[in-house]
């Protein structure tokens, strides 16, 4: 049963890379603003379709330590569109002399910018234990020891958490994505919608019907 659910999981995220693919627009003329935070949300997409990709070929020590950088790089291009003032733009630019600011930081001022609200709490506890995954300590490590041997032994249900998460904070910076440069973004809210309740996510042909 466990097995079935895993596939049944990756079906529902290759179902929203296709709506992804099938909606989301092209490059789109803007501001430097919105070009730097387009370049970081689609950094995000990209790491959540190697993210599918790793699950899917039974990489989960990769799979697990990707997401820290998804949800990086999701927060990176909401707080350069919404919260960076233009000089710690014109700092943390591609060929600026400073590096982002850290991670709760950006995350503190799109709260306060009513942006991530209710939802900062949890990304300031994911970012955390992401970090684990990410640099090999404990949570890491602790999936390669037991009694028996030095090997993975990540669960499917962990995996399909990490679609889960993976799948939210793709469609937020999807939905942040088409806001940016002013495309209909309707179908994403109700995909977000979907995951948040844990419902079937809408494909492309519910959006014709």
């Amino acid at each position: 049963m466990q097995e079935l659910d895993l596939h049944l999981a990756i079906q529902r995220s290759e179902r929203l890379s296709d709506l992804f693919q099938e909606t989301l627009g092209a490059q789109a003329t803007l501001e430097p603003r919105g070009h730097i935070a387009i370049a970081y949300l689609s950094l995000c997409l990209a790491h959540r379709e190697a993210i599918l990709t790793l699950v899917k070929c039974d990489a989960a020590p990769s799979a697990t330590a990707l997401q820290r950088a998804l949800l990086e790089a999701f927060v990176t291009g909401a707080w350069v569109d919404n919260a960076a003032t233009d000089a710690e733009l014109r700092e943390v630019a591609p060929l600026g002399p400073k590096p982002r600011p850290k991670f709760e930081t950006m995350a503190q001022k799109l709260r306060e910018k009513h942006v991530l609200g209710e939802w900062f709490e949890a990304f300031r506890g994911h970012y955390k234990v992401l970090g684990d995954y990410a640099h090999g300590y404990e949570r890491q490590l602790s999936r390669w020891l037991s009694a028996e041997a030095v090997e993975p032994q990540y669960s499917n249900g962990q995996m399909i958490e990490v679609l889960q998460h993976t799948d939210f904070i793709g469609v937020l910076a999807a939905i942040h994505r088409e806001q940016i440069a002013n495309r209909p973004y309707a179908h994403l809210l109700q995909t977000l919608e979907a995951i948040m309740h844990k419902r079937d996510y809408p494909s492309s042909e519910d959006r014709t019907r």
